[in-house]
């Protein structure tokens, strides 16, 4: 008879666990640092950044040689920023350091740390996109490159055809699943090869069986070709502005999400004080390390009636 090592075989109980690697769950890249523009808050300038727009005054036609007397009023209006802090913690006992099979785990816990920080700070991010107050699209609504454009043309210029604001350092934030729907109208798929029925419903049956080509109109070009072979994320750009894509825009119970488009002035975020991590051993805890990474910080919007524009739509998750 052959003696076998393992957990239902005669050796049973020689067995050691050996952990071979260990690993960290991954976390989406962070992009709302990316698109917004950082102000600074510095030591001794009190709790709050603020920052001052004048309005506009209006010119007037007068009569030759006649005196002005529309004098018109400055005015001015203010925005503001304060920043919270936000922190994680984590207490490791001194039989867990002494003990533990990873000898990096206090490595390893500073970077998870970090990431759970810094995934707050994307969030809280993203949570502004559905604060700009011109929208396009509703809860329910598939995104299409119409969607898109529409809210492009928008923001070009400040949502006001009366006093147009020229706003060209523009950013399009969308969640991968709005992406999804605009990619496939794109190419353009369909369950039909007419294409009668149009890719994407807000169920997450997307009907996206076949390659429609009627006649050469409307069918597959090279943005099309690019799409099926890189996917969506082949759409860098659109109406001349950048695609940023991030699964942190919060999806509601209707499997609705909020992006934008929206000008780099438009979303700030104020800086007060950057990730730090702190280390503390306290003797009382026999030999307990906790560890704290803290941050303080404030997003805020800049005129949001005007420097942006809400994307409602559907992003539910794919089924077919």
């Amino acid at each position: 008879m052959v003696t076998l090592l393992g957990a239902t075989q005669e050796l049973d109980a020689s067995t050691n666990t050996i952990i071979s690697e260990f690993r960290l769950l991954q976390d989406e890249q962070p992009v709302m640092r990316k698109v917004s523009r950082s102000i600074p808050l510095k030591r001794g300038t009190g709790p709050t950044v603020y920052i001052d727009n004048y309005a506009r005054v209006q010119a007037v036609a007068v009569a030759n040689g006649a005196d002005v007397v529309n004098a018109s009023a400055l005015a001015d209006a203010q925005t503001t920023g304060t920043p919270s802090s936000v922190a994680v913690q984590v207490v490791i006992a001194g039989s867990t350091l002494r003990q533990g099979a990873d000898r990096s785990l206090q490595s390893n816990t500073a970077k998870i740390m970090d990431r759970a920080l810094k995934l707050k700070m994307e969030q809280d991010g993203t949570a502004q996109l559905s604060g700009f107050t011109p929208i396009v699209g509703a809860a329910g609504t598939i995104a299409s490159p119409g969607i898109i454009a529409a809210a492009v043309a928008r923001a070009e210029i400040g949502d006001s055809r009366a006093n147009p604001e020229p706003y060209d350092d523009l950013n399009i934030v969308l969640h991968p699943f709005h992406m999804l729907t605009i990619a496939g109208r794109i190419v353009p798929y369909s369950d039909v090869p007419t294409g009668t029925n149009v890719y994407g419903v807000n169920t997450g049956a997307h009907l996206g069986v076949t390659l429609t080509h009627a006649g050469g109109s409307g069918g597959p070009g090279s943005l099309s070709d690019q799409i099926l072979r890189k996917g969506p994320r082949a759409i860098a750009h659109y109406q001349g502005h950048p695609i940023w894509l991030t699964a942190n825009i919060a999806i509601d119970a209707s499997d609705d999400g909020s992006g934008a488009v929206f000008d780099r002035t438009g979303l700030n975020f104020c800086d007060e004080v950057s990730p730090t991590m702190e280390r503390d051993m306290d003797p009382s805890m026999l030999g307990a390390v906790e560890m704290t990474e803290w941050a303080s910080y404030s997003w805020f919007l800049y005129r949001p009636g005007n420097s942006g524009c809400e994307i409602l739509a559907d992003a539910s998750t794919p089924t077919s």
